[in-house]
């Protein structure tokens, strides 16, 4: 058995066990409510997917049976009631709680069908049926009927006719001369009291506020909004069975309004704390294979996860040009243990400066990744921070070409050039943000915010960088983001035409839409805190492009950071 204690708006767990599914009529859950709780006609309510399941509680009622018809997964519980005394509408309303179903062993035939949880509707109406059993007694015998019980023989004239009291006796002379007067008739006897179980109290007698009138009330007000919403009912005759009296007895009572609805979460949901909290890496191998020289250089790094794995003997191998360039750094000795074979894998390089721009890039995303694992590897941030002075102070290459990057100024000098198209509706940034302030807002530090509670579950918005871009089949594209879930991607490259005659963000739009575009292989991965990813543009012409990717507000909900272009040479 659940137990489960309800005060206020929340609902506290007191006892719990392990729910399987394919039970009947088995699992109990009892209610303690507290407070103004004890006054309301309550309604438990168990939510999943899109099905709802509602169980009457009334005034007095403390415990229901989990619905048959749940199936594994996560399901939603919530109470709520209404005050039948209160002159205006007040209902009571709770948080919900999650319960998780796990799958049982249960292997069954088709030969035994779940009995449905009876809707909202047909339970109030049982209801009414009991309460008005409970007012109206059966009819009582009838006062020739007992008078035949009691031995009387005749027909019921006849009963009448014996009811009548025998003539009076001849009056006296009269005083002074006048005539007697005659006896007068015998008055009619009473009928018969009705039988002891037929009465049929007068409800006037019984109290305004008395504990029949609060449920009807109650129920009657629960029924408001399910009459409007049903105009065909298989228990019509029951319906119509209804007086004007009784009818007249639901008076004065207000619209119960439309049940709440709650917002359905999976079992990922469910499950993402103890996601971002594990310890085991699917690249736990390359993680142990690292010896004690990688980590001192490239600190706590953390995991490594799907197509985002980096060769650490690349960057051994990329920072062999230093070593051959500048002997100057105070961490010589570490430089000097690159070998010449490593050095020589540079001379055949033309720009040296270009190199070191590229370096400096994938030095920045290690430094981004090992921001979360120093509690598995340990630390070496100062050698990381070093190591990228160094590459820093000999870069003289090109800069990368910066299309958003979060800040104070993101609105001013990045949201011009930049479209969103939502349901599809089109919008400029600037526009777009004014009705979804949290896409680019100072609580996310000016980042592109795509999370769920803005749009809603599972929405795709589409955003393009309205700027042109020039790339060759040497570029990268850098993406920082903050991500809830592992996932593939949406990365667009859209050839810029010599002319547009609609905006562009349509444009790119209606080029995806019909397979025009160019898609990059591109995933969402997992993260507690930003990090950086490469995307290589391999077998891309030479050109101008706008470049489009899809944020969803499903389990993933990014938040990017920034979005750079990087010339390789």
């Amino acid at each position: 058995m659940w137990k489960f204690l309800v005060k206020n708006q929340s609902i506290e767990i007191l006892e719990r066990e392990v729910l399987a599914d394919h039970q009947i009529q088995y699992v109990q859950f009892k209610f303690t409510f507290d407070g103004d709780w004890k006054k309301f006609h309550k309604v438990v309510q168990f939510s999943q997917c899109d099905e709802i399941y509602s169980i009457v509680l009334g005034f007095d009622g403390t415990t229901c049976y989990l619905p048959a018809e749940l199936h594994v997964g996560a399901v939603k519980m919530s109470v709520f009631g209404y005050d039948a005394e209160s002159d205006t509408t007040v209902r009571a309303t709770t948080v919900p709680v999650t319960l998780n179903i796990r799958e049982s062993g249960f292997v069954g035939d088709d030969d035994t069908p779940i009995p449905p949880t009876p809707d909202l509707y047909t339970q109030l109406l049982k209801k009414i049926s009991e309460i008005q059993a409970g007012i109206d007694g059966k009819d009582g015998l009838s006062a020739y009927e007992i008078a035949k019980e009691n031995g009387f023989v005749g027909t019921v004239a006849e009963w009448l006719e014996s009811l009548k009291g025998a003539d009076g006796l001849p009056g006296k002379d009269g005083v002074n001369g006048k005539n007697g007067v005659d006896g007068k008739d015998g008055k009619d006897g009473k009928d018969g009291r009705d039988g002891v179980d037929g009465i049929t109290p007068d409800m006037s007698e019984y109290p305004k506020k008395s504990y029949v009138d609060d449920e009807l009330l109650a129920i009657r007000e629960s029924m408001i909004p399910l009459t409007r919403e049903l105009h065909s009912h298989e228990n019509m005759a029951v319906l119509d069975s209804l007086t004007a009296e009784q009818v007249a007895m639901f008076g004065d009572l207000q619209q119960f309004q439309d049940s709440t609805k709650y917002e359905i979460q999976t079992i990922n949901e469910e499950l993402f704390t103890l996601n971002s909290q594990r310890h085991t890496h699917e690249n736990k191998e390359i993680l142990d294979s690292l010896t004690t020289e990688q980590v001192a250089l490239l600190g706590g790094l953390q995991q490594f996860e799907d197509s985002t794995q980096y060769d650490i003997q690349t960057l051994q191998e990329s920072v062999s040009p230093i070593i051959s360039q500048a002997h100057w750094h105070h961490n010589l000795t570490t430089l000097n243990s690159i070998t010449s074979a490593k050095i020589a894998k540079w001379d055949s390089f033309e720009n040296f400066g270009t190199q070191i721009n590229g370096l400096s890039t994938r030095i920045t995303v290690y430094s981004d990744l090992v921001e979360n694992s120093v509690a598995r590897i340990g630390t070496a941030e100062q050698n990381i921070e070093s190591l990228q002075k160094q590459i820093d102070a000999l870069k003289n290459g090109n800069e990368p070409v910066i299309l958003f990057c979060s800040g104070q100024d993101a609105m001013s000098v990045y949201a011009p050039e930049i479209g969103v198209i939502l349901n599809g509706g089109y919008h400029l940034m600037t526009d777009f943000v004014a009705e979804h302030p949290q896409f680019c807002h100072a609580d996310n530090e000016y980042a592109l915010s795509y999370s769920q509670d803005d749009f809603g579950w599972d929405a795709q918005i589409l955003t393009v960088c309205t700027k042109a871009i020039s790339l060759t089949e040497k570029s990268e594209i850098i993406i920082s983001y903050l991500s809830g879930a592992t996932e593939n991607g949406s990365l667009y490259l859209v050839p810029k035409p010599e002319k547009i005659d609609v905006p562009v963000t349509i444009y790119v739009n209606n080029q995806i839409t019909a397979n025009n575009a160019i898609s990059l292989s591109f995933k969402w991965l997992q993260s507690e805190n930003f990090i950086t990813t490469l995307t290589e543009c391999s077998g891309v012409s030479d050109g101008e492009y706008y470049l489009a990717w899809v944020g969803r507000s499903n389990n993933t909900h990014p938040y990017i950071r920034s979005i750079k272009i990087l010339e390789v040479k």
